[in-house]
């Protein structure tokens, strides 16, 4: 059993490799950047990165102005801290609006009708659609380690166990909740 899962995926991988190498970067790129894959790419970034921006001095200083004239208005939305949520909605939309045309001006880039740019743009094709299902693989395993107590989660794991898919699992980078036992770690130091 462990072998034929090894074998598929490393089947799967191949076959996401020939698609990515058929459709090319550009047309790849334009896929897991665009509709949900897009919007969830914003949120994630935005999620990520968005205290971090909010920290730099000239939008923290923005940040207390916006509060400022709330409260000015109404002492009850200086309470609220309606900037934060008016912050991220800019953020989002700023998000959306470069991720949209870095994608337009990367994937016409990878368009061009030179050799060497379509050989680039088929290797780098086959590169990203990997990259791209694996990235979803691990960000699946991340939401699967939250329910990992349910019967269908159990299930999933005793089917991957000792498999290359287990071990991935085992070493999954993305966490969405951290383990007793590291959090009991962390607390010690």
């Amino acid at each position: 059993m462990l072998t034929t899962l090894n074998a598929v995926t490393v089947l799967a991988a191949i076959g996401l490799a020939g698609l990515g190498l058929a459709f090319g970067f550009a047309r790849t790129l334009r896929f897991f950047t665009g509709g949900i894959f897009g919007f969830v790419l914003s949120v994630l970034f935005c999620a990520t990165f968005g205290g971090m921006i909010a920290g730099i001095p000239a939008v923290s200083s923005w940040l207390a102005r916006v509060n400022g004239a709330m409260a000015d208005v109404w002492s009850f939305l200086g309470k609220l801290h309606l900037e934060k949520i008016l912050y991220y909605v800019v953020l989002f939309f700023a998000v959306q609006l470069v991720r949209i045309l870095l994608v337009k001006a990367i994937a016409g880039i990878f368009s061009l009708s030179n050799p060497a740019v379509r050989a680039a743009n088929r290797v780098l094709g086959m590169v990203l659609t990997v990259a791209a299902v694996f990235l979803l693989v691990l960000l699946f395993f991340g939401v699967l380690k939250i329910f990992e107590a349910t019967s269908f989660a159990q299930d999933i794991l005793a089917k991957i166990e000792g498999s290359f898919l287990g071990m991935l699992y085992e070493n999954n980078p993305v966490k969405f909740v951290e383990d007793a036992a590291e959090t009991a770690a962390s607390a010690r130091i």
